[in-house]
């Protein structure tokens, strides 16, 4: 296929000695995934050698991303390559993680299915360290793709989490390496709390290769907040 992607960026809990599962439906796709299908998985959990995470596909096969290992470390931020060839596009995927040790704890940040692979069609990045927005401020959070070729797509998509009390004091943009600013999120939403969306945007003059950048201006006083995180498919 010519890249169907989808993010999931509801947070979901991950108990000591538990197996949780975060959903991803795809749909109005055609024929089987890429044999160099992506998950972009973010998954904020102290030691992750506790955790085991697979790629579930709909007919029920599993595909092992992290089995365990790292240790002590903190925090899985990590694009794994998977060949999905023989699975159909459509259906709902499932990202399972299993907390395999007891003492501690975390949650699944976000994780983006991109089917199409990670070749000329489609690159993809994520960003999920987050960054306080203060009132008044305007902060940024970048990612930087490399390795890809042409210029970006024309549905290229950006899946934003931001946490933040009364979203209508918000600028969202996504900045290209030339500087060019677009436009995704401008002060609507009143006080609605948090952005957890997914926007496409016609990418199609822009080099792929470089640092990109979220620009998250808050504009009035009273609320803050927080970048939870980010990814980009061109």
């Amino acid at each position: 296929p010519t890249g169907c992607t989808q993010t999931n960026g509801t947070d979901v809990t991950i108990s000591d000695n538990a197996t949780v599962e975060s959903t991803i439906t795809i749909a109005g796709c055609t024929g089987t995934a890429g044999s160099t299908s992506t998950v972009a998985v973010q998954i904020v959990h102290t030691y992750i050698g506790d955790l085991a995470v697979s790629l579930v596909a709909p007919d029920g096969s599993a595909y092992t991303l992290h089995n365990r290992t790292g240790g002590s470390a903190d925090n899985i931020n990590q694009t794994y390559t998977v060949n999905l060839s023989s699975e159909v596009a459509n259906g709902t995927w499932k990202l399972r993680v299993q907390d395999a040790g007891a003492g501690d704890t975390g949650y699944v940040n976000s994780w983006t299915l991109n089917l199409g692979g990670s070749g000329t069609t489609n690159c993809t990045g994520s960003n999920a360290n987050n960054v306080t927005v203060n009132d008044n401020a305007t902060v940024t959070s970048s990612i930087a793709i490399a390795g890809c070729t042409g210029t970006a797509s024309s549905t290229s998509k950006v899946a934003v989490q931001i946490v933040h009390t009364y979203v209508g004091d918000l600028v969202v943009s996504l900045v290209a390496p030339d500087g060019s600013a677009y436009t995704l999120h401008n002060r609507t939403g009143g006080s609605a709390d948090n952005i957890n969306q997914t926007y496409t945007v016609n990418l199609s003059t822009e080099t792929r290769n470089g640092t990109w950048n979220l620009r998250v201006q808050d504009a009035a006083s009273g609320d803050t907040g927080y970048i939870d995180g980010w990814t980009l498919t061109l």
